[in-house]
């Protein structure tokens, strides 16, 4: 079987042959809120949600950064912005997150991916791409503004590809593809309605067009769950049916139980800032609080396991990142990343741990 990518959440890499289901995202927007769901479909596996903090001196980190001793770095910058990120690979590797200002941004599998290779830019591994547009921009617009002007986004080897989905604090979304070699971009205007899954978006609301609740001539099977379309088509259905008297929070959660309930699932309130997550191994939603967290360059880098036992709001059971801590995360994520057994006692994998610890021993304590 080929190596499959976590490409969701570069966890949303899943082929169809195998029948899996794989990840969402979705705004519910209203008059008085922005909130986000994401749901992280693919197994159970290690990660730990990262509070990042401003002005942070870092340099792009490619595949081959990682794994040979060929270290070049054409590209450096301090962050601007703290985020809370959801990293299964380690510090500076998410597979989604939000900033301090309200941008929000994840990456769902899409098959059809390709490159897209601008020579006066650096490339930079994929999760560190997504940090970078948190550590750099407030708005969706910025980011799109601003996409052939970074880095490149760089696979691992045998990848599978990715689309992105991205919303901030004013209800702004789009959708990133790569397709033949170019960025494609769907703003609000080609949305009409602010969700992802894992094709690219045109094909499943074509498809969504043919039921009923969308003026078509098939009645539409809330309960049918078959396909990967039929997520999207529920979500639809649902985000379509909210009535603005109603909690969004809640019926965000709703929206995610009801489509397909993930490994790793995510609300949250773009508006408010504040931030609900739960596991498929600890089922209690926490919460946290956004704005009470530290950011400034004075305050350590911090994580919580993302199966913690703690309840309710965990803000106050974030610990210190170190160097030991995040190579646990390295050891266990990125086998489970790559989906291949063998790539854990690999010569690879052990100049990538090397490698890791190297970038990041004058950021994060021993």
């Amino acid at each position: 079987m080929k190596f499959l990518l976590l490409r969701c959440f570069l966890l949303c890499a899943i082929v169809y042959s195998i029948g899996v289901s794989a990840c969402s995202a979705f705004l519910l927007k209203g008059k008085d809120n922005c909130v986000v769901g994401f749901n992280e479909n693919w197994k159970t596996m290690p990660g730990m949600i990262v509070i990042n903090k401003r002005d942070v001196q870092k340099r792009n980190i490619s595949w081959e950064n990682l794994t040979t001793d060929n270290v070049k770095y054409s590209k450096e910058w301090i962050s601007k912005l703290g985020s809370v990120t959801f990293n299964l690979l380690g510090y500076d590797f998410p597979c989604y997150g939000v900033n301090e200002k309200g941008l929000f941004l994840v990456e769902l599998y899409l098959e059809e991916t390709s490159k897209v290779l601008n020579p006066s830019q650096p490339n930079m591994f994929w999760a560190q791409w997504i940090q970078y547009q948190l550590d750099n921009y407030k708005s969706v617009k910025e980011v799109i503004d601003n996409l052939n002007k970074g880095p490149n986004i760089d696979w691992w080897p045998n990848a599978a590809g990715s689309h992105f989905f991205l919303s901030d604090a004013k209800g702004n979304t789009a959708t990133i593809a790569l397709l033949d070699g170019k960025y494609k971009v769907l703003t609000d205007k080609d949305m009409p309605m602010p969700l992802l899954c894992n094709n690219q978006y045109k094909k499943d609301f074509e498809i969504a067009q043919k039921f009923d609740f969308l003026g078509g001539n098939e009645k539409f099977n809330f309960a049918q769950q078959e396909k990967w379309e039929d997520r999207y088509n529920r979500a639809y259905y649902m985000l379509k049916n909210y009535k603005y008297d109603q909690k969004p929070v809640d019926y965000a959660w709703n929206i995610l139980n009801s489509i397909h309930a993930g490994e790793w699932q995510t609300v949250i309130d773009l508006k408010k800032m504040n931030l609900y997550f739960r596991s498929d191994l600890k089922k209690e939603v926490k919460t946290i609080d956004i704005k009470k967290l530290d950011f400034s360059k004075n305050a350590s880098v911090k994580f919580l396991d993302i199966h913690t036992e703690s309840s309710g709001e965990v803000n106050k059971n974030f610990e210190v990142l170190t160097l030991n801590k995040n190579n646990e995360y390295v050891e266990k994520g990125f086998p489970i990343g790559y989906d291949n057994k063998e790539f854990g006692t690999s010569e690879t994998f052990v100049k990538l741990k090397q490698n890791i610890i190297t970038f990041f021993k004058n950021i994060l304590p021993n």
